[in-house]
């Protein structure tokens, strides 16, 4: 075996969770070798990465839009609130990627190699690297986001359903939005098999992302997103093909499934997981962004100090119960699905839904959050997972 180059760390994938721990790595000070590998670090606006805090937020100045006002429709309810404890925030990854090489740039102990990966190994010391060109990459440790770990069971996943969707990026002849209000989720009552949604991020009058999902056990046909948000711009907004132009599009898989926590991707320790395939994406909702921040922050702080690894942690282990109930409930009724939700946004504060969803709730908020939603649904998921 040739060996390339030798580095300290290695980061195989360029996406989210590995160019926010080099961004923190290269931050913090990181003085030892760095090597990240990525077929291309070319800048594509091709995802929108989206969350709620209520704390500063991370990469406050490349934020794109912020909002402070959201509207939610299932059945025939409908609500508009203001968000009093979080902003709801929005990152283009075009700009986040354009931001975090600049940065990469400026250490001349941060190497980037684009390179397709084909495997990823250990030996008793090292970790290693090999790209389709043959090249072998060392390195203590490798932080890794492109591959499931190869310890996963199939057989050990439960509830395989899959949050997908395709939206459109508009730019309309007449001012149509408002601004100041993102609709969360606008609800197809007759969807099926699933549950279907509109998802509305305005960006002026005239500028919008329109996102048509769907939590389901496969995906879609391309056609029927289009003609989903075709048939909703028509319907609630008086938009015909002719009065819009699609500037982009953006589409997207994100697993909803509970699965074994599996911190390393074989059977050593030298070669972590991280993002979706590191357990950061939450099986409930897809949202990996701020989850993503926290691991990478903390883990960059701990090798910059005494250079000691800090697996990624699990959701607490309550949150992880509602999780696979809610999972249960999603895979086997649209009709409960959608009362869910009904009741969940009616008889709570926005606020504290996201609270919630953030797992940042206390456990007697839990309850309240629990108490305000059919008890049939849940009953049923707990006896059918611990029975």
């Amino acid at each position: 075996m040739k060996i390339e180059a030798t580095y300290d760390i290695i980061i195989a994938g360029g996406g989210l969770s590995g160019l926010s721990l080099a961004w923190y790595l290269a931050k913090g000070g990181y003085d030892k070798q760095v090597l990240v590998v990525d077929s291309t670090f070319a800048p594509v606006n091709n995802k929108t990465w989206c969350f709620w805090t209520n704390q500063p937020p991370p990469f406050l100045h490349i934020l794109y839009r912020k909002w402070e006002k959201a509207r939610v429709s299932v059945s025939d309810y409908e609500t508009f609130q203001n968000l009093n404890e979080f902003n709801y925030y929005c990152i283009r990854s075009s700009d986040f990627k354009e931001c975090v090489l600049k940065e990469l740039r400026q250490h001349k102990n941060f190497h980037l190699a684009e390179e397709n990966i084909l495997d990823l190994s250990s030996n008793k010391d090292k970790a290693i690297l090999l790209t389709k060109n043959g090249k072998h990459y060392l390195a203590d440790y490798i932080f890794q986001s492109i591959k499931p770990p190869q310890q996963l069971d199939p057989s050990e996943v439960e509830y395989s359903l899959v949050q997908h969707f395709l939206g459109y990026e508009i730019k309309t002849n007449n001012r149509i939005f408002d601004p100041e209000t993102f609709t969360l989720m606008d609800f197809e009552n007759n969807f099926s098999p699933g549950i279907g949604f509109i998802y509305v991020l305005p960006f002026s009058p005239q500028h919008a992302l329109i996102e048509f999902t769907v939590f389901s056990k496969s995906v879609l046909a391309k056609t029927e997103y289009k003609q989903r948000i075709a048939l909703y711009l028509q319907q609630n907004f008086k938009l015909d093909e002719k009065d819009y132009e699609v500037k982009r599009q953006e589409y997207g898989e994100i697993p909803m499934e509970i699965r074994p926590h599996i911190p390393f991707y074989n059977d050593g320790t030298n070669i972590v997981n991280l993002g979706t395939v590191g357990g950061q994406t939450k099986p409930t909702t897809g949202y990996t962004f701020l989850r993503i921040q926290d691991y990478t922050q903390q883990l960059s702080q701990s090798l910059i100090t005494d250079n000691r690894l800090v697996p990624p942690p699990q959701s607490p282990k309550r949150f992880r119960y509602y999780d696979l109930w809610l999972l249960h409930i999603l895979s086997t009724s649209s009709e409960e699905s959608l009362l869910l939700f009904k009741s969940l946004f009616k008889n709570n504060k926005l606020d504290e839904i996201l609270r919630f969803l953030g797992e940042d709730s206390s456990f007697f908020q839990d309850l309240k959050i629990m108490s305000s939603v059919p008890s049939r649904p849940f009953l049923k998921a707990i006896w059918k997972n611990f029975f």
